[in-house]
């Protein structure tokens, strides 16, 4: 039974793929193979060694896939084959991907930074054959589950390990990295007609991933993405908005097992350009300084924090006059050049602040970057706003996993900031009568797998997917997201209350790190409070108030009084039924590990309300 079976492909699919579209070719190894025809002696995939990068080239991993692909062929897998990929991004992410792809078999990528027990979730569900573990660690936790997962055959491994010291069940057979590639290439030679058959045979309409939800509402799902999904959109992404060439560098540190990290790479590969992987986030800052990259995909934490240690770094003196005049006068020039008119004296200003200021926070970035591109969460507004001024371009965007993933991007000559951007060509996005964003089109999943009734709960009987996320479009078509739809709080009185916002305004303070307001079917709203603690720590020793620890910390009378004062400010444009009555200030920040945020930072409401369960009716104790 074929994994399509009861899942009908979108029309607006089958239109895309009989139209006469700029890209002949409409799977994911025919662009990548076509990419290594034009450029192949290019620098590909890259790591850091040492105050270097050093890269394959598109040769080099073309010549890897085939032996991966190879090797799969030897062991009997077959079209929609399942592999698994626990891995971090590295330079053997694409050979994986691309060499299941590459045979018609089904990709499926998982957060490194999964539990045991996610991670088995996702073997289990998907059906994996193989999985790949990156280190002796991961692979530890694979071989735990492995005798549970009835499917699983294969188990390769990455990097070295010990093999005394794991323990492999029976039925399942472990391979080391270098063994897997040798023994494809090996049998490459007779696998070499029957790999190219399998090629060949491979349609834009197969599902090429299976690529599952960050369960921030309720147990992960597996998104069926084909290749046409993945090809309508980096194509003419590549060409049309980021204007992707050879010469381009990208840095990549988001998970390649998230579908906006995952595209950029597509639509980057697609254009001939280098991709540099960090080893780790905390590297991402000493990364950009050493590859100096044109196009860094990001979230917007990243943008968080170079803008706060901007500000931070500027406090004092002279030297913080002179960067509040620097952002003043980048603002004023920003506006004039969209109206059109910029004067003699401004311009004559934002250079010399431009020497000053704007050229010193390009440098921290290394220097040569063309655009940012933002997504995975909103963009605070003054954050883009500094970014814009100091002469450094966010292209903000909106997507989902389930449509694999843009719906709208800001592109270089036609932006707007505090907003997601345009919709593009290959997708129609309207608004439906509650206010919530529906689309259709070629970028749309087939299905969830195996879940058909959760499928026609998100996809209705027109094709339109409904997202969840309210929003609305200004005069020009640029759309604006406002809120979840299932994360609207409403409280006792009737009243409804967007979080969204007032989170984001919440942590446009320099004092806070993380917010989450809660309230449902409460008479007022209250908020969780994770301080930014190495500003609070400082400012605490400054007013020389004495605490053993975080915890201890956070209950001092005078923190709380001026986190309460904080929030009191930030809260007075709002409406009366809008404002935080009650914080509490949580001595830790929320984790990856602990499950209240996904790994791109999205929080998951559900656990934290499970978490935090006694801290938040602490909060509305007496609320009547």
């Amino acid at each position: 039974m074929s994994i399509k079976d009861g899942f009908p492909v979108p029309h607006a699919l089958l239109s895309w793929l009989a139209s006469d579209t700029e890209c002949p070719f409409k799977t994911i190894p025919g662009v990548f193979r076509e990419t290594v025809r034009r450029w192949g002696d290019h620098p590909y995939v890259g790591k850091r060694v040492g105050k270097r990068f050093e890269f394959k080239t598109y040769n080099q991993v073309f010549e890897e896939v085939q032996c991966f692909a190879s090797n799969l062929i030897e062991l009997g897998f077959e079209k929609e084959d399942r592999v698994a990929n626990y891995c971090n991004n590295r330079q053997e992410w694409p050979v994986i991907d691309e060499g299941a792809g590459y045979i018609g078999c089904i990709h499926v990528p998982m957060y490194p930074t999964l539990s045991q027990s996610e991670m088995a979730f996702i073997v289990k569900g998907s059906e994996a054959r193989l999985v790949v573990a990156p280190d002796s660690d991961h692979l530890t936790r694979v071989l735990n589950v492995a005798s549970e997962c009835f499917h699983l055959r294969h188990v390769v491994c990455i990097e070295p390990f010990e093999r005394d010291s794991v323990e492999v069940p029976e039925g399942v057979r472990l391979w080391s990295w270098d063994d897997f590639i040798q023994a494809g290439r090996e049998a490459l030679k007779k696998n070499h007609q029957q790999m190219e058959e399998m090629f060949n045979s491979v349609q834009p309409d197969d599902v090429f991933s299976l690529v599952y939800t960050s369960g921030t509402t309720g147990d992960p799902k597996g998104a069926m993405l084909m290749h046409a999904n993945f090809v309508c959109q980096a194509v003419p992404l590549a060409k049309a908005v980021l204007g992707v060439s050879p010469s381009d560098y990208q840095l990549s540190f988001l998970p390649l097992s998230h579908v906006f990290e995952r595209i950029a790479h597509y639509a980057l590969m697609s254009g001939g350009a280098a991709i540099g992987f960090s080893k780790s986030i905390a590297t991402v800052t000493s990364d950009m300084v050493i590859l100096k990259p044109s196009i860094v995909p990001s979230v917007p934490r990243l943008f968080e924090k170079v803008f706060a240690k901007a500000v931070e770094q500027s406090a004092g003196g002279m030297r913080n006059k002179v960067f509040q005049q620097a952002i003043k006068v980048g603002r004023e020039y920003r506006e004039a050049k969209a109206k059109g008119s910029v004067s003699f004296f401004l311009k004559a200003q934002h250079a010399l602040y431009d020497k000053l200021v704007y050229s010193k926070v390009r440098e921290k970035v290394g220097g040569n970057v063309r655009f940012f591109i933002s997504g995975g969460a909103p963009l605070r507004r003054d954050v883009a706003e500094f970014f814009s001024d100091v002469g450094l371009c966010i292209l903000e965007g909106y997507s989902l996993t389930e449509t694999a993933p843009v719906l709208a991007v800001n592109y270089p000559n036609k932006s707007r900031i505090g907003t997601v951007g345009i919709v593009p060509p290959y997708v129609e996005v309207k608004i439906a009568d509650d206010g919530e964003i529906i689309a259709r089109g070629s970028n749309i999943m087939l299905g969830y797998y195996g879940l058909p009734d959760a499928t026609r709960e998100v996809v209705d009987e027109d094709g339109w997917f409904h997202t969840g996320d309210i929003g609305e479009f200004d005069e020009d078509g640029f759309l604006t997201i406002t809120d979840r739809k299932k994360e609207i709080l409403v409280l006792s009185n009737g009243k409804n209350v967007a979080p969204q916002p007032i989170e984001l305004a919440l942590c446009g303070n320099l004092f806070i790190a993380q917010a989450v307001l809660v309230g449902n079917n409460r008479g007022y709203v209250a908020a969780i409070i994770v301080p930014n603690f190495e500003k609070l720590e400082g400012w605490a020793k400054d007013q020389k108030l004495s605490f053993a620890d975080r915890d201890a910390l956070v209950k001092l009378p005078e923190v709380v009084s001026m986190y309460k004062d904080i929030v009191r400010q930030v809260c007075e444009p709002l409406s009366n039924y809008e404002n935080v009555r009650r914080i509490h200030l949580l001595n830790r920040e929320l984790s990856q590990a602990s499950g209240e945020i996904t790994p791109t930072l999205k929080v998951k409401r559900r656990i934290i309300d499970s978490h935090l369960k006694d801290e938040i009716e602490a909060m509305f104790a007496g609320d009547n």
